[in-house]
């Protein structure tokens, strides 16, 4: 049984630059949601693959389509991480800036990312349940820091596969059960 790991295409959104606030970050993350892709070569590798999952978002489900033949089934299991945005009022902050305080946030469970963060691993564990519930060869087209938890929870379950801290797009990751 493998399971391969695609992030989606790139994005034509362009990062925010400059001193934003917590609200434009927010703002911005639902242009890049909406946004739409450049499409490219994707090597999926020479698997036989038998099922596909796409994030419901249309940045992974276009690079899906691009990437796997037959039908894909969309899930919201595979949306990009959320994270909730902080009461700040008017303070700017470079993105590198809100970024580190959103992970530092994350990452100690404070309680204005709490919820989103739980969120996240609910839906990871229930995703990885799906894979394993049929032994087949699967694409899961998804983001980058949904293929980061999907990783940590199939090492964690007996697969083996590539390391990678930031997933490159349209590229394949692909993990195994000995």
């Amino acid at each position: 049984m493998r399971i391969g790991l695609v992030r989606h295409f790139p994005v034509q959104e362009p990062w925010p630059s400059g001193w934003i606030t917590a609200s434009y970050l927010q703002d911005w993350r639902a242009r890049y949601d909406a946004a739409e892709v450049r499409p490219g070569p994707i090597d999926v590798g020479a698997v036989a693959w038998q099922r596909c999952f796409s994030s419901d978002l249309k940045r992974a489900y276009v690079t899906a389509q691009v990437a796997y033949a037959g039908t894909i089934l969309q899930t919201p299991l595979l949306r990009e991480v959320e994270t909730l945005p902080f009461a700040t009022g008017r303070l700017r902050l470079p993105l590198w800036a809100w970024r580190l305080c959103y992970r530092l946030a994350w990452l100690t469970g404070h309680k204005s990312q709490r919820p989103a963060r739980d969120d996240l691993n609910r839906r990871i564990r229930a995703m990885a349940d799906q894979l394993e519930a049929d032994s087949v060869h699967t694409l899961v087209v998804s983001h980058a820091g949904v293929m980061h938890y999907l990783r940590k929870e199939l090492l964690r379950r007996g697969f083996r596969g590539p390391r990678f801290k930031l997933a490159e797009h349209a590229r394949l990751y692909a993990f195994e059960r000995p």
